[in-house]
């Protein structure tokens, strides 16, 4: 008896539809219950009374029918109410359920479900924001990381400065060496960059060989000073078989206006101060600034 017994509460514990049955079966035979017992005790059997045992049975039935199901099916009101709030905010529901019934394995697969597709959608943010040969941020990132910097620089009523440089004769490198190499050499600059740069500096490969640096709250002496920096170390690198000092690069460098001034503008500036040092011979450093006051510094560098 006890394994049929336990065999069958295994059976409704694992099946909504059981449970549901079972639930609508006792609900239902609640009044008849009532009655026989009523009737057994030997109670008053005037229609009055009967009638009145009845409508009371009646009442708690539906009351436990209501309550049963309702507890029976929250679990699918919170898995829909935890997606609401995910699609609006974002916040991944931590829902479980220890049940083992269709909404038990329904709560939980899609909870689940929603934080594998956040994490997948995490990982495609990052691929689409991030230069996977150098691990620096790409265009997009850049334009959105630099506008955000300016419209803070201009409200906060602080100078951003601009360095746009790209590697000198890096298709000659290419050619002579395969593009292995030339892949090699980008690795080792985006690797000089990230170790020349504070912390909330933002760097960024914009182009084949083209890279750019956004610098929070810099003047243009510092800028400058920060090029200068990428420059010399850039020039020590060794990436074999190349010999050493056949890295270099020319830097474009501007300190904007960022009340006046859009990123694009900015950029536009240090790209003209970029051709300026390849035209002067390249692995140098050129600058610009809106402020007039930092013509004082010219041939400083």
């Amino acid at each position: 008896m006890k394994p049929t017994i336990s065999t069958a509460a295994s059976k409704i514990g694992s099946s909504l539809t059981l449970k549901i049955f079972a639930v609508c079966f006792v609900s239902t035979h609640i009044p008849l219950l009532a009655l026989v017992i009523y009737l057994f005790w030997g109670f008053d059997n005037n229609p009055m009374p009967v009638l009145g045992a009845i409508v009371a049975a009646t009442l708690v039935g539906t009351v436990f029918s209501l309550t049963a199901v309702w507890m029976l099916l929250r679990p699918l009101h919170e898995v829909a109410e935890a997606m609401k709030k995910y699609r609006a905010v974002g916040v991944v529901p931590q829902i479980s359920s220890a049940r083992s019934d269709e909404v038990g394995v329904v709560a939980n697969g899609v909870t689940k479900l929603i934080a594998d597709l956040d994490a997948t959608l995490s990982q495609l943010r990052v691929q689409a924001s991030t230069d996977m040969l150098t691990g620096l941020g790409n265009r997009r990132w850049m334009k959105e990381i630099g506008t955000l910097e300016v419209i803070r620089a201009a409200r906060e009523n602080e100078v951003v400065s601009i360095i746009v440089f790209d590697l000198d004769h890096f298709k000659s490198i290419n050619d002579e060496f395969g593009h292995e190499i030339g892949d090699r050499v980008l690795i080792a600059a985006g690797a000089t960059i990230e170790q020349n740069l504070r912390p909330y500096d933002a760097a960024a490969r914009i182009g084949g060989e083209e890279f750019c640096v956004v610098l929070p709250r810099t003047s243009a002496q510092d800028a400058v000073a920060v090029a200068e920096r990428l420059r010399k170390s850039l020039a020590v690198q060794t990436v074999p078989p190349l010999v050493a000092g056949r890295v270099t690069a020319s830097f474009g460098v501007y300190c904007g206006d960022a009340r006046n001034q859009t990123l694009e503008d900015m950029m536009a500036a240090a790209d003209q101060q970029l051709y300026a040092a390849k035209k002067a011979g390249r692995n140098t450093v050129h600058w610009g600034s809106a402020n007039p006051k930092d013509d004082s510094m010219r041939g400083r560098r």
